[in-house]
């Protein structure tokens, strides 16, 4: 299906809101329809690679909407729910039991990492 997103393709350029094809949800993802989201301050570190995070992509990971479709899987959420959007964590590494889940430890080891080299091109 076709949707509106904020992409970004090179360092500190500005977002674009353009479309992009978005595949049907897999196993253990979720479909919402936005109602509303935001560009936070992570964002704004990816978009000037302060974060890396490899470009081009769509970037965007707050906001609130309701499930229109759930991956095979899925069942703490149906379609028609309403939903709030927030960064991904384990719930289960130091940081998140300790009520920093925005510092996860799982979430950063599975992170992206910015290369030690970085080519030319």
């Amino acid at each position: 299906m076709e949707i509106q997103a904020a992409v970004i393709y090179h360092k500190g350029e500005k977002f674009k809101i353009e479309p992009v094809t978005l595949d049907e949800p897999k196993a253990g993802e979720v479909l919402v329809k936005m109602a509303a989201s935001g560009i936070c301050l992570t964002d704004i570190h990816v978009q000037n690679q302060e974060y890396f995070f490899p470009l081009p992509a769509v970037l965007g990971h707050e906001g609130s909407g309701i499930v229109e479709k759930v991956g095979e899987g899925v069942s703490t959420v149906k379609p028609g729910d309403p939903v709030v959007l927030g960064y991904a964590y384990c719930g289960k590494c130091q940081a998140c039991l300790s009520g920093a889940p925005f510092e996860c430890e799982r979430l950063i080891l599975h992170s992206p990492r910015k290369p030690a080299i970085e080519s030319a091109a």
